[in-house]
Protein backbone atom coordinates (compact mmCIF):
# COMPACT_ATOMS: atom_id res chain seq x y z
CA UNK A 1 0.00 0.00 0.00
CA UNK A 2 2.77 2.60 0.72
CA UNK A 3 4.36 1.90 -3.03
CA UNK A 4 1.07 2.82 -4.26
CA UNK A 5 1.09 5.98 -2.21
CA UNK A 6 4.82 6.68 -3.52
CA UNK A 7 3.68 6.74 -6.97
CA UNK A 8 1.25 9.83 -6.99
CA UNK A 9 3.76 11.81 -5.06
CA UNK A 10 6.09 14.46 -6.31
CA UNK A 11 8.88 12.98 -8.36
CA UNK A 12 11.23 14.91 -6.34
CA UNK A 13 10.24 13.91 -3.08
CA UNK A 14 10.28 10.03 -3.69
CA UNK A 15 13.59 9.32 -3.19
CA UNK A 16 13.62 11.69 -0.14
CA UNK A 17 10.68 10.20 1.35
CA UNK A 18 11.83 6.39 1.20
CA UNK A 19 15.01 7.16 2.45
CA UNK A 20 13.42 9.00 5.63
CA UNK A 21 10.89 6.04 6.17
CA UNK A 22 13.78 3.73 6.17
CA UNK A 23 15.84 5.33 8.38
CA UNK A 24 12.30 6.06 10.69
CA UNK A 25 11.91 2.21 10.66
CA UNK A 26 15.29 1.62 11.82
CA UNK A 27 15.41 4.51 14.43
CA UNK A 28 11.91 3.03 15.73
CA UNK A 29 14.02 -0.78 16.10
CA UNK A 30 17.18 0.34 17.68
CA UNK A 31 16.61 3.89 19.46
CA UNK A 32 12.97 2.84 20.91
CA UNK A 33 13.10 2.96 24.39
CA UNK A 34 16.42 5.43 24.27
CA UNK A 35 14.06 8.78 24.72
CA UNK A 36 11.28 9.01 27.15
CA UNK A 37 8.18 10.87 26.17
CA UNK A 38 6.55 13.03 28.52
CA UNK A 39 2.69 10.67 28.77
CA UNK A 40 1.41 8.35 27.26
CA UNK A 41 -1.34 10.23 25.39
CA UNK A 42 2.68 11.51 23.40
CA UNK A 43 3.36 7.61 22.73
CA UNK A 44 0.04 6.83 21.33
CA UNK A 45 0.07 9.97 19.21
CA UNK A 46 3.71 8.27 17.98
CA UNK A 47 2.60 4.95 17.48
CA UNK A 48 -0.50 5.84 15.81
CA UNK A 49 1.63 7.68 13.57
CA UNK A 50 3.69 5.23 12.69
CA UNK A 51 0.94 3.57 11.45
CA UNK A 52 -1.03 5.53 9.78
CA UNK A 53 2.66 6.20 7.70
CA UNK A 54 3.29 2.55 6.98
CA UNK A 55 -0.29 2.70 5.20
CA UNK A 56 -0.11 5.46 3.25
CA UNK A 57 -2.65 7.84 5.16
CA UNK A 58 -0.18 10.42 5.35
CA UNK A 59 -2.57 13.77 6.54
CA UNK A 60 -4.10 11.30 9.23
CA UNK A 61 -0.44 10.18 10.24
CA UNK A 62 0.57 14.22 10.23
CA UNK A 63 -1.87 15.08 12.89
CA UNK A 64 -1.04 12.54 14.95
CA UNK A 65 2.74 13.84 14.96
CA UNK A 66 1.56 17.16 15.37
CA UNK A 67 0.06 16.28 18.43
CA UNK A 68 2.84 14.56 19.71
CA UNK A 69 5.46 17.30 19.02
CA UNK A 70 3.36 19.58 20.69
CA UNK A 71 2.84 17.33 23.99
CA UNK A 72 6.80 16.53 23.56
CA UNK A 73 8.60 19.82 21.83
CA UNK A 74 12.35 18.57 22.83
CA UNK A 75 12.15 14.82 21.34
CA UNK A 76 14.47 14.94 18.26
CA UNK A 77 12.91 11.76 16.93
CA UNK A 78 9.25 12.76 16.45
CA UNK A 79 10.27 16.07 14.76
CA UNK A 80 11.74 14.07 12.20
CA UNK A 81 9.08 11.50 11.73
CA UNK A 82 7.28 14.29 11.53
CA UNK A 83 9.31 15.83 8.45
CA UNK A 84 9.62 12.52 7.15
CA UNK A 85 5.58 13.17 6.45
CA UNK A 86 6.13 16.54 4.95
CA UNK A 87 8.33 15.28 2.79
CA UNK A 88 5.97 12.42 1.76
CA UNK A 89 3.13 14.66 0.97
CA UNK A 90 5.83 17.00 -1.28
CA UNK A 91 5.50 20.01 1.55
CA UNK A 92 9.56 20.61 1.80
CA UNK A 93 9.35 23.91 3.14
CA UNK A 94 7.41 22.29 5.91
CA UNK A 95 10.07 19.92 6.08
CA UNK A 96 12.89 21.93 6.86
CA UNK A 97 12.02 23.79 9.58
CA UNK A 98 11.55 20.36 11.86
CA UNK A 99 14.76 18.91 10.15
CA UNK A 100 16.57 21.71 11.41
CA UNK A 101 14.99 21.58 14.84
CA UNK A 102 16.43 17.94 14.60
CA UNK A 103 20.00 19.09 14.28
CA UNK A 104 19.23 21.57 16.86
CA UNK A 105 18.52 19.28 19.27
CA UNK A 106 20.85 16.14 18.05
CA UNK A 107 24.01 17.98 16.30
CA UNK A 108 25.45 14.11 15.81
CA UNK A 109 22.26 13.00 14.13
CA UNK A 110 24.18 12.80 10.61
CA UNK A 111 20.67 11.26 9.17
CA UNK A 112 18.97 14.61 9.71
CA UNK A 113 21.65 16.50 8.27
CA UNK A 114 22.06 14.48 5.28
CA UNK A 115 18.41 14.68 5.01
CA UNK A 116 17.82 18.50 5.12
CA UNK A 117 21.22 18.82 2.78
CA UNK A 118 19.47 16.65 0.12
CA UNK A 119 16.65 19.22 0.84
CA UNK A 120 18.36 21.76 -0.16
CA UNK A 121 19.94 20.78 -2.72
CA UNK A 122 16.52 19.95 -4.38
CA UNK A 123 15.83 23.58 -3.71
CA UNK A 124 18.64 25.22 -5.83
CA UNK A 125 20.32 26.25 -2.39
CA UNK A 126 23.73 24.40 -3.28
CA UNK A 127 25.92 26.50 -1.15
CA UNK A 128 23.82 25.53 2.27
CA UNK A 129 23.28 22.20 1.03
CA UNK A 130 27.09 21.94 0.59
CA UNK A 131 27.70 23.33 3.96
CA UNK A 132 25.40 20.36 5.20
CA UNK A 133 27.36 17.51 3.61
CA UNK A 134 30.83 19.09 4.51
CA UNK A 135 29.53 18.69 7.86
CA UNK A 136 28.65 14.95 7.34
CA UNK A 137 32.11 15.00 6.06
CA UNK A 138 33.56 16.44 8.85
CA UNK A 139 32.36 14.10 11.43
CA UNK A 140 33.59 11.03 9.72
CA UNK A 141 33.50 9.45 6.19
CA UNK A 142 29.96 9.37 4.61
CA UNK A 143 29.63 8.00 0.84
CA UNK A 144 26.77 9.91 0.24
CA UNK A 145 27.76 13.05 1.57
CA UNK A 146 30.71 13.09 -0.63
CA UNK A 147 28.75 12.07 -3.61
CA UNK A 148 26.36 15.01 -3.72
CA UNK A 149 28.96 17.09 -3.26
CA UNK A 150 30.68 16.29 -6.22
CA UNK A 151 27.12 16.15 -7.86
CA UNK A 152 27.04 19.69 -6.32
CA UNK A 153 30.05 21.08 -7.93
CA UNK A 154 28.70 19.59 -11.42
CA UNK A 155 25.39 21.60 -10.80
CA UNK A 156 26.80 25.05 -10.53
CA UNK A 157 29.26 24.31 -13.93
CA UNK A 158 26.00 23.11 -15.84
CA UNK A 159 24.07 25.95 -14.40
CA UNK A 160 26.76 28.43 -15.43
CA UNK A 161 26.60 26.82 -18.86
CA UNK A 162 23.25 27.11 -19.19
CA UNK A 163 22.47 30.75 -18.53
CA UNK A 164 25.58 31.98 -20.72
CA UNK A 165 23.62 29.73 -23.71
CA UNK A 166 20.58 31.41 -22.58
CA UNK A 167 22.24 34.87 -22.66
CA UNK A 168 23.61 34.18 -26.22
CA UNK A 169 20.34 32.91 -27.28
CA UNK A 170 21.24 29.29 -28.25
CA UNK A 171 18.09 28.35 -26.80
CA UNK A 172 18.00 24.47 -27.37
CA UNK A 173 21.05 24.09 -25.97
CA UNK A 174 20.38 25.84 -22.95
CA UNK A 175 16.95 23.52 -22.38
CA UNK A 176 18.96 20.54 -22.64
CA UNK A 177 21.21 21.58 -20.16
CA UNK A 178 18.55 23.46 -17.37
CA UNK A 179 16.87 19.24 -18.13
CA UNK A 180 19.63 17.73 -16.22
CA UNK A 181 20.13 20.27 -13.59
CA UNK A 182 16.35 20.64 -13.07
CA UNK A 183 16.04 16.97 -12.77
CA UNK A 184 18.77 17.37 -9.38
CA UNK A 185 16.76 20.71 -8.38
CA UNK A 186 13.07 20.25 -8.97
CA UNK A 187 11.92 22.47 -6.66
CA UNK A 188 14.28 25.80 -7.75
CA UNK A 189 11.50 28.34 -9.31
CA UNK A 190 14.24 30.23 -10.77
CA UNK A 191 15.19 27.44 -12.97
CA UNK A 192 12.13 26.63 -14.35
CA UNK A 193 11.28 30.09 -15.07
CA UNK A 194 14.60 30.55 -16.84
CA UNK A 195 13.51 26.90 -19.11
CA UNK A 196 10.25 28.64 -19.56
CA UNK A 197 11.27 31.87 -21.11
CA UNK A 198 13.32 29.68 -23.21
CA UNK A 199 10.24 27.42 -24.51
CA UNK A 200 8.83 30.97 -25.02
CA UNK A 201 11.19 32.19 -27.10
CA UNK A 202 10.94 29.44 -29.06
CA UNK A 203 7.07 29.46 -29.79
CA UNK A 204 6.91 26.29 -27.72
CA UNK A 205 4.07 27.77 -25.05
CA UNK A 206 2.86 24.38 -23.78
CA UNK A 207 6.42 23.46 -22.54
CA UNK A 208 6.29 26.76 -20.68
CA UNK A 209 3.23 26.50 -19.31
CA UNK A 210 4.22 23.09 -17.67
CA UNK A 211 7.72 24.66 -16.45
CA UNK A 212 5.53 28.24 -14.96
CA UNK A 213 2.67 25.65 -13.43
CA UNK A 214 4.77 24.22 -10.56
CA UNK A 215 6.24 27.23 -9.71
CA UNK A 216 2.39 28.68 -8.52
CA UNK A 217 3.53 26.42 -5.31
CA UNK A 218 7.21 26.72 -5.13
CA UNK A 219 6.67 30.37 -4.93
CA UNK A 220 4.26 32.34 -2.83
CA UNK A 221 1.85 34.52 -3.68
CA UNK A 222 3.21 33.58 -7.49
CA UNK A 223 0.61 36.32 -9.64
CA UNK A 224 3.25 36.92 -12.24
CA UNK A 225 2.96 33.16 -13.01
CA UNK A 226 -0.61 32.81 -13.00
CA UNK A 227 -1.03 35.58 -15.52
CA UNK A 228 1.92 34.19 -17.87
CA UNK A 229 -0.21 31.34 -17.83
CA UNK A 230 -3.00 32.72 -18.87
CA UNK A 231 -1.60 34.97 -21.24
CA UNK A 232 0.07 31.86 -23.14
CA UNK A 233 -3.09 29.82 -22.94
CA UNK A 234 -4.68 33.01 -24.47
CA UNK A 235 -2.26 33.39 -27.25
CA UNK A 236 -3.04 29.35 -28.06
CA UNK A 237 -6.52 30.29 -28.75
CA UNK A 238 -7.13 28.38 -25.23
CA UNK A 239 -9.57 31.38 -23.71
CA UNK A 240 -11.55 29.81 -21.27
CA UNK A 241 -8.51 27.82 -19.78
CA UNK A 242 -6.95 31.52 -19.96
CA UNK A 243 -9.65 32.75 -17.98
CA UNK A 244 -9.38 30.15 -14.93
CA UNK A 245 -5.70 30.53 -14.59
CA UNK A 246 -6.08 34.35 -14.40
CA UNK A 247 -9.05 34.11 -12.03
CA UNK A 248 -6.25 32.35 -9.72
CA UNK A 249 -4.42 35.53 -9.70
CA UNK A 250 -7.24 37.50 -8.64
CA UNK A 251 -8.05 34.67 -5.61
CA UNK A 252 -4.59 35.95 -4.51
CA UNK A 253 -5.20 39.84 -5.18
CA UNK A 254 -8.67 41.00 -6.37
CA UNK A 255 -7.13 44.43 -7.25
CA UNK A 256 -3.89 43.09 -9.17
CA UNK A 257 -3.03 45.37 -11.50
CA UNK A 258 -1.67 42.96 -14.27
CA UNK A 259 -4.74 40.47 -14.04
CA UNK A 260 -7.63 42.93 -12.94
CA UNK A 261 -7.42 44.03 -16.59
CA UNK A 262 -6.72 40.74 -18.15
CA UNK A 263 -9.35 39.30 -16.69
CA UNK A 264 -12.39 41.85 -17.75
CA UNK A 265 -11.02 41.14 -21.26
CA UNK A 266 -10.30 37.47 -21.41
CA UNK A 267 -13.84 37.12 -19.55
CA UNK A 268 -15.58 39.18 -22.28
CA UNK A 269 -14.16 37.59 -25.37
CA UNK A 270 -15.08 34.25 -24.01
CA UNK A 271 -18.76 35.55 -22.89
CA UNK A 272 -18.72 36.83 -26.78
CA UNK A 273 -17.39 33.61 -27.91
CA UNK A 274 -19.97 31.43 -26.78
CA UNK A 275 -22.54 33.67 -27.84
CA UNK A 276 -21.34 33.39 -31.09
CA UNK A 277 -21.07 29.71 -30.94
CA UNK A 278 -24.70 29.14 -29.23
CA UNK A 279 -26.51 31.12 -32.23
CA UNK A 280 -24.78 28.83 -34.62
CA UNK A 281 -25.73 25.84 -32.82
CA UNK A 282 -29.48 27.40 -32.73
CA UNK A 283 -29.34 28.44 -36.08
CA UNK A 284 -29.82 32.26 -35.61
CA UNK A 285 -27.22 33.21 -38.28
CA UNK A 286 -27.85 36.57 -38.21
CA UNK A 287 -27.37 37.04 -33.97
CA UNK A 288 -24.08 34.48 -34.95
CA UNK A 289 -22.79 37.23 -37.64
CA UNK A 290 -22.97 40.01 -34.75
CA UNK A 291 -21.57 38.23 -32.20
CA UNK A 292 -18.22 36.65 -34.60
CA UNK A 293 -18.07 40.52 -35.36
CA UNK A 294 -18.09 41.92 -31.70
CA UNK A 295 -14.85 39.16 -30.46
CA UNK A 296 -12.99 40.11 -33.57
CA UNK A 297 -13.04 43.72 -32.64
CA UNK A 298 -12.86 42.55 -28.96
CA UNK A 299 -9.58 41.10 -30.05
CA UNK A 300 -7.95 42.35 -33.29
CA UNK A 301 -4.61 41.70 -32.88
CA UNK A 302 -4.24 38.18 -32.11
CA UNK A 303 -4.39 36.10 -35.52
CA UNK A 304 -6.06 32.80 -34.10
CA UNK A 305 -9.04 35.12 -33.03
CA UNK A 306 -9.65 36.33 -36.22
CA UNK A 307 -9.49 32.95 -37.97
CA UNK A 308 -11.90 31.47 -35.30
CA UNK A 309 -13.91 34.80 -35.83
CA UNK A 310 -13.97 34.30 -39.90
CA UNK A 311 -15.17 31.08 -39.41
CA UNK A 312 -18.09 31.95 -37.97
CA UNK A 313 -18.71 34.29 -40.45
CA UNK A 314 -18.32 31.84 -43.47
CA UNK A 315 -20.48 29.11 -41.96
CA UNK A 316 -23.23 31.34 -40.72
CA UNK A 317 -23.33 33.78 -43.79
CA UNK A 318 -23.15 30.41 -45.87
CA UNK A 319 -26.48 29.17 -43.74
CA UNK A 320 -27.85 32.63 -43.74
CA UNK A 321 -28.70 33.15 -47.28
CA UNK A 322 -25.62 35.99 -47.89
CA UNK A 323 -23.94 33.67 -50.38
CA UNK A 324 -21.64 36.36 -52.11
CA UNK A 325 -20.29 37.28 -48.48
CA UNK A 326 -20.17 33.32 -47.69
CA UNK A 327 -17.54 32.89 -50.39
CA UNK A 328 -15.71 35.85 -49.90
CA UNK A 329 -14.99 35.04 -46.28
CA UNK A 330 -14.42 31.13 -46.75
CA UNK A 331 -11.92 32.05 -49.54
CA UNK A 332 -9.92 34.37 -47.40
CA UNK A 333 -9.78 31.62 -44.54
CA UNK A 334 -9.17 28.89 -46.91
CA UNK A 335 -6.53 31.11 -48.22
CA UNK A 336 -4.68 30.91 -45.10
CA UNK A 337 -5.88 27.66 -43.86
CA UNK A 338 -6.41 25.20 -46.58
CA UNK A 339 -7.36 22.59 -44.53
CA UNK A 340 -9.56 23.68 -42.92
CA UNK A 341 -12.47 21.43 -43.39
CA UNK A 342 -15.52 23.29 -41.75
CA UNK A 343 -14.74 26.33 -44.09
CA UNK A 344 -14.37 23.77 -47.02
CA UNK A 345 -18.06 22.63 -46.52
CA UNK A 346 -19.22 25.77 -45.86
CA UNK A 347 -18.19 27.25 -49.17
CA UNK A 348 -19.20 23.93 -51.30
CA UNK A 349 -22.98 24.66 -49.61
CA UNK A 350 -22.15 28.21 -50.79
CA UNK A 351 -21.27 27.13 -54.38
CA UNK A 352 -24.26 24.51 -54.53
CA UNK A 353 -26.33 27.56 -53.38
CA UNK A 354 -25.20 29.44 -56.34
CA UNK A 355 -25.42 26.80 -58.47
CA UNK A 356 -21.89 26.86 -59.80
CA UNK A 357 -21.91 23.11 -59.52
CA UNK A 358 -18.42 22.72 -60.54
CA UNK A 359 -16.78 24.64 -57.75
Amino acid sequence: MIEEKITDMNIGGVVIFTKSLFIFLLLDVYLKGSYAVNSMEVEQHLEMGKKLLAAGQLAEALQHYHSAVDGDPNNYLTYFRRATVFLAMGKSKSALPDLTKVIELKPDFTAARIQRANVLLKQGKLDDAEKDFKSVIERGPNDEALSQLNAIAELRRDISEAYMYFEHGQLPTAVDILGRVIEKCPWDPSLHETRAECYIQMGEYYKAISDIRPTTSLRSDNRPAFYKMSDLYYKLGEAEESLIQIRECLKLDPDDKQCQPHYKKVKKLVKQINAAQEAKVNGQYDECLNKAKQFMKTEPNEEFYQLKGQGYLCHCNAKGGHIQEALRICNRLLNKNPENVEALMDRAEAYLASEKWEE
